[in-house]
C-alpha cells in the first residue's frame, strides 16, 4: 500500500477513498468527476488503524465479466473482513460501463447479485467523450455522475444510528 496516501494531517482525511476492484475499473475518473475523495487504486484495501477516523470506501469496477468478477471478490474479502480493519465502511459499488454496448449477460447477472452482498450498487453509463479528455472534469458530470455524488455525500454526511 502506498503510504503516501495517508494523510499526516486526520483532518484532511478523505471522506471517501475510491479503490479500484481492477485496473482500469475507472476509479480515478470518477474521484476527479465526483469532486471528493482520493482515488487509493486498485492494489488493495486502505491501511486503517484505531487513531484514524471512520474510512468510507467506494468500490469500482468496469461492467465486464472480469470486473464484475473482481468486484465480487472485493465485496466477499469486505464481508469476511479478510486483511482489513474492522473500521473501513463500504459505501457501495459502481459499475462503469465498459463500452457503449449492452454490457454481457454473465457481467449484468453478476451485479445483480452483488445487489443482494453491497449496500448499494450504482451504474455508470459509457461517456463517448471522456476518451479524448486530458481532464475528465473539461467534459463535466453526465447526470448519472451527479446522482452518484450526491447519493455518496448523502451517506457521508448523514449520521450513523448509534453515533447520534
Amino acid at each position: 500500500m502506498p503510504l503516501a496516501l495517508i494523510p499526516q494531517n486526520l483532518d484532511a482525511w478523505p471522506p471517501v477513498w475510491w479503490v479500484g476492484c481492477h485496473g482500469g475499473a475507472g476509479a480515478s475518473t470518477l474521484a476527479r468527476l465526483v469532486g471528493f475523495g482520493l482515488d487509493f487504486g486498485s492494489k488493495g484495501w486502505p491501511i486503517v488503524t484505531p487513531a484514524m477516523p471512520a474510512t468510507n470506501v467506494v468500490l469500482v469496477c468496469r461492467m465486464s465479466a472480469s470486473g464484475t468478477w473482481a468486484a465480487t471478490g472485493a465485496i466477499e474479502q469486505w464481508r469476511r473482513r479478510s486483511g482489513m480493519s474492522g473500521l473501513i465502511t463500504v459505501l457501495g459499488v459502481v459499475a462503469v460501463a465498459a463500452s457503449p454496448r449492452r454490457p454481457p449477460r454473465i457481467a449484468t447477472e453478476r451485479l445483480h447479485l452483488l445487489r443482494g452482498w453491497a449496500p448499494q450498487v450504482w451504474r455508470i453509463g459509457w461517456v463517448d467523450a471522456l476518451l479524448a479528455a486530458d481532464d475528465p472534469r473539461d467534459v463535466g458530470a453526465p447526470p448519472d455522475i451527479e446522482a452518484l455524488r450526491t447519493a455518496i455525500w448523502q451517506k457521508v454526511h448523514t449520521p450513523r444510528e448509534g453515533m447520534r
